[in-house]
Parts: structure tokens; sequence; C-alpha cells
């Protein structure tokens, strides 16, 4: 086995197997342009230079000139950095490490004009520090004694100056064996030599650890030994940089995006450095769609496949079909309050200013907080599956000591309203010894978010997770993974986007140019079919044919609002409490259930419906029906439009022009196979250009 021999990129062969040797060498040809062929006890021999790039090394490994090296009171050097090179090559020579201590600028113009360089065990640890007060830290061996050795430059006619040099220290000096192990000494992670390494290494998968073993063993051991947070260090530089070309791939790539549509958002935060951070972005059918169906939304950021691991954190709602859709995606940076904060706020300026009625995320603070700054009129809901896997988490204990507390616990969470819920949670508490340490007390703090006493009546189109969006992110797995670049990411998104608006596409095709089919001869049943798409009809039957298996009794008649008992008919029904169901029609149909299943998911319930079939309703109340679930959802417009916003002196806004829009679509596709209906839009057209053109000559005159 041939000794350690180097050469100009740093690297040797010593106790590596054959096969080793074989995958090192190709790994250096592909890294380096350079080829091992021939290993001396003290020279290395490069197929690329021949002898003329051989290096000579004593027989104890030290350069021969380093006695020469010691710098001098008045040594003149012409960079800063070359002060310090030539310092810290003195200092591998004798044995200490060297570091960049404080400078001094001119009050005039501010440069510097004066830098100290000191030994590294320089300076005293401070016997005031409270940093780890109260604190259990592992404490670090103490590295800095108080050495004086030092050398001091100043700035000279352009020139840097020695001005002192203290040569003397206290403390026993490194051997030459271990020199190269200090700070200053170890530059073996600096060579292009090596990064090429590390590139290569990681391009084929390998982790920092192992890349660290597979360069030490071939590496000079004289520039140092490579190190997991070297390794690290290189790969965060290396990703940044790349991000910034990513970055530029993106930014074209919706600029080219907004080309091909107007209405196509984007918003793309940047860091001090210019370097991007975190981007938005929206087309016109997402934006669309959010005004149509933006009563509720999920939110969620769990997904982080991508060549940066950057949280992605789409923006999902659901369709007329209970389809989930995208309102819109982004990609962030991290996860703390201010960057949640911009992306609402971008969220907002994209969406015309209009929030949505409610959100459901996960239990994250950072977003919480957020969420209350931009959206403080929105109904804030926690998933109810993160509640569901924290709640078997932390009191799988008490469930397990106690056997009725799964039963009292019940009895709390699913209290229908607010006073009752506080009464059992007293009981709760007294019963099972609840501290206000325990997790479900500090969760209680949160109860508006999760506690459904304090959601009833509050719209959710059924949603009570961010299962949708968990779903959708599921059509990523094996399409991108943490080598995929952001723009490679951005055509996945859009081509999942588009399978999913080929599917809304589809159903709606299927709901207009069908027709239901009834299970029942009730009237109720027929209306609903001409109006609900396949999906919501098929909820809607469900419930009217459930509605046959329950009685109603009349408990009370105030003269204006009669009250009914709505209970299904199996055992001893008849003096069973079941749903209470008030109803009305004084001066237009009015019922509610306390199931509230219509004011949270926009569909008739079993109970009111049994009661329009005991009042012989031949229609459906007018306001029961709700528009988005009906097969024209999407033309949808809304009645009442804000005419001026805050702070604007015209009174057309993003939402109106939208409206006007939303208008404009619905006539082309209405007078795609009507003609009669196309010339007259195309006279109204023509006379309103007609006008403009007019008012415009006016004007010039």
């Amino acid at each position: 086995m041939a000794d350690s021999s180097s050469h100009g990129c740093g690297f040797h062969i010593e106790d590596v197997s054959a096969t080793s040797s074989c995958f090192v060498n190709d790994i250096v040809s592909q890294s380096c342009g350079l080829t091992i062929s021939d290993i001396d006890a003290n020279r290395l021999i490069l197929e690329d230079g021949g002898e003329d790039n051989a290096i000579d090394v004593d027989s104890n490994g030290n350069d021969e000139e380093t006695v020469e090296n010691k710098p001098f009171l008045g040594q003149i050097f012409d960079r800063c950095e070359d002060a310090y090179q030539h310092y810290n090559a003195y200092g591998l020579a004798k044995g200490f490490g060297v570091r960049k201590s404080s400078t001094t600028k001119s009050k005039i113009t501010g440069d510097v004009i004066s830098r100290l360089y000191v030994c590294e065990n320089e300076g005293k640890k401070d016997p005031n520090d409270k940093r780890s007060a109260g604190k259990e830290v592992k404490e670090r061996r103490i590295l800095i004694v108080g050495c004086e050795a030092r050398m001091v430059i100043k700035l000279r006619d352009k020139k840097w100056l020695v001005t002192t040099f203290q040569d003397k220290h206290c403390h026993e000096l490194t051997s030459p064996l271990r020199r190269s192990l200090h700070r200053s000494h170890n530059q073996l992670h600096k060579t292009e030599t090596v990064k090429n390494l590390i590139n290569s290494f990681h391009g084929i998968g390998m982790m920092p650890a192992g890349i660290v073993k597979s360069v030490n063993v071939v590496s000079d051991r004289d520039l140092g030994v490579l190190s997991t947070n070297q390794v690290q260090s290189h790969l965060k530089v290396k990703r940044k940089s790349n991000m910034g070309q990513d970055a530029v791939n993106v930014a074209n790539h919706f600029q080219r995006r907004r080309a091909e549509d107007p209405d196509f958002f984007f918003s793309m935060e940047l860091d001090i450095d210019g370097t991007m951070r975190s981007m938005f972005w929206a087309d016109a059918r997402a934006r669309d769609s959010y005004i149509t169906f933006s009563d509720v939304i999920v939110f969620d950021v769990t997904y982080k496949t991508n060549r940066y691991l950057m949280p992605f954190a789409p923006f999902t709602g659901v369709n007329h079909h209970r389809q989930s859709i995208r309102f819109g995606c982004a990609l962030l940076a991290d996860e703390t309050e201010e960057t949640f904060t911009w992306l609402f706020e971008q969220w907002l300026t994209c969406m015309y200013g209009k929030a949505s009625g409610a959100i459901i995320t996960d239990m994250d603070g950072a977003m919480r907080n957020a969420i209350k700054t931009v959206f403080p009129n929105t109904r804030h809901r926690f998933c109810s599956w993160h509640i569901g896997r924290h709640l078997v988490e932390n009191v799988a204990t008490m469930r397990e000591a106690e056997s009725e507390f799964l039963k009292d616990y019940n009895h709390w969470f699913y209290s229908n309203e607010i006073n009752e819920c506080e009464i059992e949670w007293a009981k709760l508490v007294e019963k099972h010894k609840i501290d206000e340490k325990h997790w479900l007390s500090k969760m209680r703090e949160l109860r508006i978010h999760w506690v459904p006493a304090y959601w009833r009546g509050t719209f959710t189109a059924g949603m009570t997770s961010s299962q949708r969006s968990e779903s959708m992110n599921a059509y990523f797995d094996g399409f991108v993974n943490q080598k995929t670049s952001l723009h490679d990411f951005l055509e996945q998104y859009e081509k999942a986007l588009a399978d999913r608006r080929r599917k809304e596409t589809e159903e709606d095709f299927k709901s207009k140019n069908s027709k239901a089919t009834m299970i029942t001869l009730s009237p109720l049943e027929k209306e609903a079919g001409k109006y609900y798409t396949r999906a919501i009809f098929g909820l809607f039957q469900a419930e009217l044919k459930r509605s046959y298996d329950y009685w109603c009794k009349k408990l009370s008649n105030d003269g204006n609002v009669t009250t009914y008992n709505v209970v299904r008919m199996d055992g001893d029904f008849e003096t069973k409490k079941g749903h209470i169901v008030l109803y009305s029609d004084a001066e237009c149909v009015n019922a509610t259930c306390d199931c509230v299943m219509f004011e949270t998911s926009g569909i008739l319930c079993r109970h009111i419906l049994k009661i329009f079939e005991k009042k012989c309703l031949i229609v459906i109340p007018e306001g029961y029906i709700v528009r988005r679930w009906t097969v024209d959802a999407r033309y949808q417009v809304l009645g009442k439009v804000p005419t001026r916003e805050e702070g604007r002196e015209s009174g057309v806004t993003p939402l109106r022009r939208w409206c006007l829009k939303a208008k404009q679509r619905r006539l082309d596709e209405e007078s795609y196979n009507d003609e009669t209906l196309f010339n007259k839009m195309e006279e109204m057209c023509d006379a309103l250009l007609a006008e403009v053109d007019q008012k415009k000559k006016e004007k010039q005159s």
C-alpha cells in the first residue's frame, strides 16, 4: 500500500481497496478532469500535467519555506486578504489557528482603515454571561485562554502596513500532524475539487455523512478534513444559487402565463439580497371559482416535495359537484407568522378583497395569528383529523385509566348549545381532575376553533378537515420528489389542475345533458332534480328517502311558529325525543332544525323534508335551494355588488369588473347555438362602441 501522496487537487490514495479506488477514480475523473496514473511515496503524477504538476514534500510533510513566512513590522501588502493569508500560513507553520477580529473605520469616509488578526485562543470567557442562567446546558470546553498573539495592519497610501506584531503565545502550540485541524487551516472544503466532488456525490443521492466519509478517504490531510456541517453549508449555498436561476425560470413562466391570461395573478416575496423567498399564483379560472365558492376554503402546508423543501401551500375549496378545486397555490420560505401574513395579504389582493366565510387549517399558532390579523371576520376552524390525532396522543392514559372518561368527554364535546357545553365541561373537570396544565385545558382555551357548539350554523359545505387538500396533494406522488425544480413542480401542478378541471367539465356536461331519475312521486324531488347537480341531487334524494322513516308530532303553536318533534320510527318512538323543527308560513315559509344540516352544508335535512311533506308543499320554498349547489352555479353573479371601494374615487371596483366578465362569459356560451341572441349581442356591442367613439371625438374637439 502506498503512503500518503498528494497533488494539486489535494487528493491521495491511502488505505483504499481496489474496488473503492476504481470508484473514486471515476468520480474524481468526472469532477476534476484528473486521473491517477502513478503513485510514489513522495510524488503524485497527474496524467493531464505530468511531472510539472507534481509537488515535492519533505519527509515530515512540512513546507521547507515556512520559516521565512514570519511577519515583521513594516511589512507591506497590496490587499488586506493577502495579509490575512500570510499570517494564517505562518500560523499553520508554527502551530496555531488565526481568527479575524475587530476593524476600525474612518470617521470621514466610513472605509475600513485598520484590521486586527489574532490567535484563535485570544480572549476570555465573560464570568457575567447570563445567557444560560437557569438552564441546563452542556458547557463546551474553553478554547479562549487570553492569548495575546496578534497582528495589526493599517491602510497607508492604498497599501496595508503591519504596525503591530505580537508573537508570544500563552498556550502550547499544535504538533505538525494536527495543525490542519485548526478552523482557519481546514481549507479542504473550499477547494474547487472538493466542491465538485460534493456536488457529484450529492447528485447521485448520497447523504452528507456519506459524502464526508468518501471525500476524507481520498483527501489530502494537509488541507484538513471535511465535516458534515461544511457539506451542509456548501449544499445550502448551492441550493440558494440554484434557486436564483430557478426563480428566474419561474418568473419567466409566470410572465408567459400572464401574456396568455391577462387575469393570471402572481406575486413573489424577495429576501434582502434579492433571493426569492416565497411565491403565490392563481389563474383566471381559479379566481372566478373562488368568487362563486368562497364560502369555505381549506389551507394546508404539509406537503414539501421539491428541491428546496419549500412548504407547498394550496388554497382548496369544494365546487357544485362536491369536487375539490384549487383556488390558488403558494410555495413558502418558511412557516412563520410573517410569511403567512404576506401570503394572506396577497391572497386578498388576488381575490378582489373578498375574504372567505370560513377557513379550515391545522393547529399551527403562527398561521392562527396571521388569519386573525388578515381575515378578522373569517371563521377559523381546526382540522378535525389533527384534533383527533392529538386527542389520542394526549388523553390516551385517561381513557385507559377511567372507563367513563370517553363517555363524559363526548357529553361535553357534542353539546348542542354553548351554555350546555360550559356546564358539561365543569362536570368533566371536576370528575376527572383536569388541571390547567393539562392539554385538554389548553385546547379548551381555543374551543371556538374546534368544538361543534361554537360552530353551529356556520356554513362549511360539509367539510371539517383538510382531507380534500391532502387528497389533491397525493396526485403529485410519483411525479415530483426532492430533486424536482420549481419550474418542473409548476408544470406538474398545472397538469394536476388541468385534470381536475377536466373532471369538473365532464360533470357539468353530465348534469346539464341528462335528466334526473326519480325514486318517489314527491313534487319536491322533481323540482330538486331540475336545479341540483348530479352529486347534490343524490344527497337530496338520500335525505328525502330517509324522511319516510320518520314520524313527527306537534309540540306547540304560538300562532306564528309551530314546533315539531321529528323522530325515527323504531322501537317506542312516540315517547322519544328526536330533532326539533320550527316551522312558520306567516309571510313566507321558514323552517329550521336543531341538526343544523342545512345551515352547515346547504342541503335540506330529512327532518325538515318530513315537515314539508306534512304541510303538502309542492315546491321547495325560496332560499332552500342553495345556488352554489346548482347546475348553473358557475354563472352566479353577485346581486348586490359594492359600487365603491374604501379610498377609491372610481365606482368600478375589481369585483364589479369580475361580475361583468362573468355576465359576458355566460352570454358568450348561451349564444353559441343561438344565432338570434348572438345577433342581438353584436348589435348592442356595436352601439356601445359607437357611443364610446363619439365621446372620444367630443373630448378631442
